[in-house]
């Protein structure tokens, strides 16, 4: 096994990344083409890819990775410290952070990104609009749903029914406290920020969404978001 790949390996464990300006040595040995090869080799066995932007190198894993990619019970203790928070809310959760994607990340070309900030105020009112119109356009089509469509139509009933609460807010059954709870996550995988109320992505988010896009894996999701909002403006 190349030595240098398992020191960058190494390092790359501890948050994902590595940036130029920490260890300079270390980044450079990434230019080698053996060491590459070697990470290849690794990633094909334990379901992870790397790649290099600017002035980082980044380790991500697969979807079938099974050593690296959390599951509903980290997530719960993550986010509230044990097992007290109900599946439904925990997937209203992940639906309002693919939401929040959606909102910075649905351009086109190599930089999908279309704004630098959201303040939480502007983020709730967007976000109350869609599930508005989630909730209408299933009610005008009827009963006749999919599973999918019935989720969504269930976490917006979710959503719309909860009140609106305090911009501080933590309780689950307020709208506060859910954003509050997702943004919590958000900056403990450094991804985003909240400061006086102001939501800005990370260098990280900013360096991985193009990427992720450019791998499929939420494109879909950008398409029925963007056409539930379409179907809303019409």
């Amino acid at each position: 096994m190349n030595e240098d790949a398992v020191r960058l390996f190494h390092e790359l464990m501890k948050k994902g990344y590595i940036e130029r300006s920490d260890n300079t040595t270390l980044f450079s040995l990434y230019d080698e083409a053996e060491v590459r090869d070697a990470l290849d080799m690794m990633g094909r066995e334990l379901s992870f890819e790397h790649f290099r932007i600017g002035d980082r190198i980044y380790l991500v894993p697969t979807e079938d990775n099974d050593l690296f990619n959390k599951n509903n019970v980290d997530y719960k203790r993550e986010i509230v410290g044990g097992s007290d928070l109900r599946t439904r809310d925990l997937y209203l959760m992940n639906y309002l952070a693919i939401y929040i994607l959606f909102l910075f990340f649905r351009g086109e070309g190599e930089d999908p990104r279309i704004r630098d900030f959201i303040m939480k105020d502007e983020l709730i009112s967007e976000f109350n609009k869609h599930c508005e119109s989630i909730v209408k356009k299933d009610l005008s089509e009827g009963e006749s749903k999919d599973d999918f469509s019935q989720n969504m139509y269930m976490l917006s009933e979710d959503w719309l029914g909860k009140k609106e609460g305090l911009s501080d807010s933590k309780k689950i059954d307020e709208r506060y406290g859910i954003l509050n709870k997702v943004l919590m996550k958000f900056r403990a995988d450094d991804l985003f920020y909240d400061e006086g109320g102001k939501l800005t992505p990370s260098q990280k988010t900013i360096d991985l969404m193009p990427y992720m896009l450019r791998k499929e894996r939420i494109i879909s999701i950008n398409n029925w978001l963007e056409e539930t909002d379409n179907a809303e403006n019409q």
